[in-house]
């Protein structure tokens, strides 16, 4: 998933260069077949492809849950084969609003940005995306990692079916930007808190907003700007 490289490290404050080793991240295609039929290819790192195919057919209204899935042939990182269930079928996607009553600390949320930061492909290149899905009682968790923000997204929701976890008791934290089409992923996925360590934008808390769900942004030392239904946030709900 990585190689050390050589290049020539030049400061401008010491007027100097010098010959380093840095570690650089690969990108390869994936290749997904569903049912034997060539269905489509990504750019993304080999690791985690299984849950990669799953969350891109998820998506595209192939796969719904676990129960449509018959077998998965992951021997080889770069291929990644998908037998369906002869009786599976899958309805469109569609936003619904997300109801669910539960709450979360703020020093939850803090825990797992901080399981981010030490994310170990993230840490040697500083080439990858993060995602964390962790249930709102902290207690389980899972860590993604990709060089797109679109397919750490979507490995993270095909982790999820491939565990048939319950994602409406599931937050997800992301490394990078709450951009609009990245948070309606996460909400059709029906995941009820969403939260990054950078900006988001209003189109994507307009829709935070109407769905119901908990948009928080600009989580970092100690501090986090809650966006949208602030009361699932137990500091908030206490006020």
């Amino acid at each position: 998933m990585f190689s050390d490289v050589n290049y020539f490290r030049f400061s401008a404050k010491e007027r100097d260069s010098a010959c380093k080793v840095d570690q650089v991240a690969h990108e390869k295609d994936i290749a997904i077949y569903v049912n034997k039929s060539y269905y489509t290819s990504l750019r993304a790192t080999l690791n985690d492809t299984k849950e990669l195919a799953i969350g891109h057919l998820f998506f595209h209204d192939v796969v719904k849950s676990h129960d449509n899935i018959e077998d998965i042939e992951n021997e080889d990182k770069a291929i990644v084969k998908v037998e369906l269930k002869p009786s599976s079928s899958c309805q469109n996607n569609v936003l619904e609003y997300i109801d669910v009553n539960w709450t979360v600390s703020a020093d939850a949320i803090y825990g797992g940005i901080a399981l981010l930061q030490e994310a170990p492909l993230y840490r040697k290149t500083g080439a990858f995306h993060v995602a964390i899905l962790m249930h709102h009682k902290g207690y389980k968790y899972f860590l993604l990692e990709d060089i797109s923000r679109h397919n750490v997204i979507e490995k993270a929701i095909g982790k999820a079916i491939l565990e048939g976890i319950g994602r409406e008791e599931y937050m997800l934290l992301f490394s990078g930007r709450l951009m609009h089409e990245l948070v309606r992923k996460i909400l059709i996925a029906k995941i009820p808190i969403i939260g990054g360590i950078s900006a988001t934008t209003c189109e994507a808390i307009d829709l935070a907003q109407k769905y119901g769900a908990t948009l928080i942004g600009f989580i970092r030392e100690g501090r986090m700007n809650v966006y949208t239904h602030p009361a699932r946030i137990i500091e908030f709900f206490q006020r």
